[in-house]
């Protein structure tokens, strides 16, 4: 039992997590299990939500904040340029492309929105990834129509470059549970780690759909637990 914790206690050891877009509800518990496994954490809010999570995080190790604009592609910039000084190295970026309910938007307005934060992310995290990056995003259904924009968006960028090597992307979406309870929170904080913890698949995109759906008429389709993974060419 000793020897397991320990090897629990380090399956992050090293690596560090950037969360550009810190959502309460189940952010929180992200960053305690992956402190509690050896990460570091680059978290990033609204300015409006700055002072709110700084005073959270005062006096912890291994994590900072700063405040960020996802839509503003210099403000990026400066979130990864800032976490890769902090800590000297990018492993893992969880971002969050769902968007609050108090937003209302077509579904097209949604994946514009989405795709230009992914785009942003992807452009800003790339100067500062030497071999793997794992891109996690938290979305809903709407959110996987952002991910082959987001491929061919990496291929030219690595044709550009014209080098013989180039950083390896994963790329996963999740999408967030319906149940607004803290055992689903919890548990979908848990299955976001374990993707942390994966063993590389390079060059992989994956798409893992939450069960924890809300029940339908009988005209929808059925909850899900599956896994979808294809190849990346970039």
């Amino acid at each position: 039992m000793r020897q397991e914790y320990d090897v629990t206690a380090r399956a992050l050891r090293g690596k560090v997590i950037a969360v550009p877009s810190v959502n309460p509800r189940y952010d929180d518990a992200i960053a305690e299990l992956v402190l509690e496994q050896g990460g570091r954490l680059a978290l990033g809010t609204s300015p409006a939500d700055f002072e709110t999570l700084d005073a959270k995080i005062d006096g912890r190790e291994g994590v900072y904040c700063q405040p960020i604009d996802l839509d503003r592609p210099k403000s990026v910039s400066e979130f990864f340029q800032i976490a890769f000084a902090q800590f000297e190295r990018l492993d893992v970026v969880v971002l969050e492309l769902a968007q609050p309910k108090r937003q209302r938007m077509t579904t097209d307005k949604a994946i514009e929105l989405e795709t230009r934060r992914l785009l942003h992310c992807l452009d800003a995290a790339l100067p500062y990834t030497n071999e793997d990056l794992h891109i996690l995003c938290v979305a809903p259904a709407s959110g996987a129509a952002a991910i082959p924009i987001a491929t061919a968006f990496l291929a030219a960028k690595f044709a550009a470059r014209r080098a013989a090597t180039a950083p390896r992307v994963r790329m996963s979406i999740v999408s967030p549970p319906t149940d607004r309870s803290d055992e689903a929170d919890t548990s979908f904080a848990r299955t976001i780690v374990h993707l942390m913890k994966e063993p590389r698949m390079p060059d992989v995109i994956e798409t893992v759909l939450s069960s924890a759906r809300k029940k339908r008429r009988s005209t929808a389709r059925p909850p899900v637990d599956v896994r979808a993974r294809m190849s990346l060419q970039a």
